[in-house]
């Protein structure tokens, strides 16, 4: 009986080793690429933010609040765009991605928005200021959008949802994605199909560039906030960059504008994924530009 007991335990020991192993692996940072401009760092309401900030101090500000669980370095080559066309860019780390401090996994995407306001008021920008929000980002900047009107001139969405339940086909894909217990090439094709159009090759810095815990928290603040508290993004003008082939977020662009007439201008992009910054940079740096210019 005791050699039974004492094989028993020895066995419970090894599968709870493996599990721990295999928890750490999935939940362990995938660094991403270095994210583009001058690393700096805020103290938010409850933590400590990084941000990056690039162009001349003096020029007018955009900020960037990047996709699920993913770093600002996904905006690197729109920023170049940005600054090459006279803009300040601001691309805010959420909590937990590249330094930003994760507090805690208990949060609404009101706290996000108070870590951008931050960001902004460390920069000294007191007129109010462009948001661009991919994906996950959108809800952070219609959150800010909503909770601070008076600081927000407009919204550039890419990728718009959050009014409805991802499909399951794909949600399950991005957990594929972040987790990394799959085979890379079962990762890969994963990637692809959740966030690119078909036939369009998945750049190496995606399969990089996760944060598993930064999405845990982001799922449970999304999760905690209503979407009429953070759904309208405010009073301001609302570009919508809608990719045609969205596995995520599926015509999530023209419900926005049928619920708020008026405001929403959705531009259409054929054979765009939810990813949409690798696939089309220069058509999205094209349009950002032309709606920033439209808002002087």
């Amino acid at each position: 009986m005791l050699r039974w007991l004492r094989r028993a335990v020895i066995i419970l020991f090894v599968i709870a080793a493996l599990v721990g192993t295999v928890l750490f692996a999935a939940l362990r940072d995938n660094p991403a690429r270095p994210a583009k401009g001058e690393r700096k760092i805020v103290a938010g309401s409850s933590n400590e933010i990084h941000y990056y900030a690039s162009g001349a101090p003096s020029a007018r500000a955009v900020a960037l609040i990047p996709s699920f669980a993913r770093s600002a370095s996904d905006f690197n080559e729109l920023v170049s765009s940005l600054n090459r066309g006279g803009y300040r860019t601001l691309a805010m780390q959420p909590r937990g991605i590249d330094g930003s401090e994760l507090p805690g996994l208990q949060g609404t995407l009101h706290a996000y928005a108070m870590d951008l306001k931050a960001v902004l008021d460390a920069e000294g920008v007191t007129e109010p200021a462009v948001i661009i929000g991919h994906a996950f980002g959108n809800r952070i900047a219609r959150t800010f959008g909503s909770d601070f009107p008076g600081r927000t001139r407009g919204l550039i969405l890419l990728s718009a949802g959050g009014s409805e339940p991802a499909p399951p086909e794909a949600s399950n894909k991005v957990l594929l994605a972040m987790l990394r217990i799959a085979p890379e090439a079962r990762r890969r094709q994963a990637i692809s199909e959740a966030f690119f159009a078909p036939g369009i090759s998945v750049p190496d810095y995606w399969i990089r560039g996760w944060y598993p815990m930064a999405g845990i928290a982001e799922q449970i603040a999304g999760a905690a906030t209503p979407y009429e508290e953070w759904g309208a993004g405010g009073n301001g003008p609302i570009l919508v960059l809608q990719p045609e082939d969205d596995a995520l977020a599926p015509d999530a662009g023209k419900r926005l504008q049928a619920g708020l007439p008026g405001r929403v201008e959705v531009h259409e992009l054929p054979r765009t994924g939810h990813a949409i910054l690798p696939e089309r940079p220069s058509e999205v740096a094209k349009i950002v530009l032309r709606f920033l210019a439209a808002l002087r």
